[in-house]
């Protein structure tokens, strides 16, 4: 019995004392950390572009009210946030807006009429002479708003002016936009034989 109770008790010993083997890892994570700045410029860009550079109307005469041809498109590309303005002047004579003879003796077909109102409807046999402006569903982005001088139809027509005038505007970028300008006259018995003529001036712009 005594050997009995001498081995439990080394088994007690041993249980208390033979501990079990407990092993701690540390990982330490060490790393570094930089940043890029990527960057990029989208220059401001604003055109007009015409379809052509010339309209004829023809040999005219106190008969009728004449429209030249061709039409004048104007194709409008702008990417400020605010969008673009397009503007027109006319040449005239110099002075006054119209459709002019410069040789002797000179006259001027008045735009869009005596007295040089802001519109006129043209009338077979007076003197007079505009025109009237239309937008198409060609582009993208926001879009032009007229003149409303010029969106007329018949042969009402609005005036030009040896002033800087607008012919479209857009609140919004805008790409091939287009503007499609219709260039009206009608002439009386006065005025003399010979070559007439006008140059208008488109401009763009981006707006403040």
């Amino acid at each position: 019995m005594k050997k009995l109770i001498s081995l439990i008790s080394f088994l007690i010993i041993i249980s208390l004392f033979s501990q079990p083997l407990i092993e701690v890892f540390y990982f330490e994570n060490i790393f570094a950390q930089s940043s890029v700045s990527v960057s990029a410029t989208v220059p401001t860009s604003v055109s007009c572009t015409l379809a052509t550079t010339t309209t004829y109307f023809g040999n005219i005469d106190p008969s009728a009210v004449y429209t030249s041809s061709p039409n004048v498109t104007t194709t409008v590309s702008c990417n400020p946030g605010s969008g673009c303005n397009v503007t027109i002047k006319d040449q005239g004579d110099g002075t006054n807006g119209g459709l002019y003879k410069s040789t002797a003796p000179t006259y001027l077909i008045p735009s869009p009429a005596a007295g040089f109102p802001a519109t006129s409807t043209l009338t077979a046999g007076t003197d007079g002479y505009g025109i009237q402006a239309a937008t198409t569903s060609a582009g993208s982005g926001g879009t032009l708003s007229l003149n409303s001088i010029y969106t007329y139809s018949g042969n009402t027509v609005g005036k030009l002016t040896t002033t800087t005038q607008t012919l479209a505007s857009s609140s919004q970028p805008v790409v091939n936009r287009e503007i499609v300008v219709i260039h009206k006259v009608a002439v009386s018995g006065l005025a003399p034989a010979g070559n007439y003529s006008d140059t208008i001036t488109y401009s763009c712009s981006a707006n403040p």
